[in-house]
């Protein structure tokens, strides 16, 4: 995933918390980080299930 994909999946994960808890005014700061928590796990979790190259799974 490259820096700008990143930064749009950050963006959509932070606006479906915010939608998830009622949109509620000033918390932009905590919804993106959060957001960017979930990003790099789920970039983790992709990096633990990619095999080696030249392996197969």
């Amino acid at each position: 995933m490259n820096p700008t994909q990143r930064e749009a999946r950050i963006r959509e994960l932070a606006r479906e918390i915010w939608e998830a808890e009622g949109r509620p005014d000033g918390q932009q700061t905590r919804h993106w980080a959060m957001a960017e928590r979930l990003v790099d796990a789920e970039i983790r979790a992709a990096a633990e299930d990619t095999p080696p190259a030249g392996e197969t799974p």
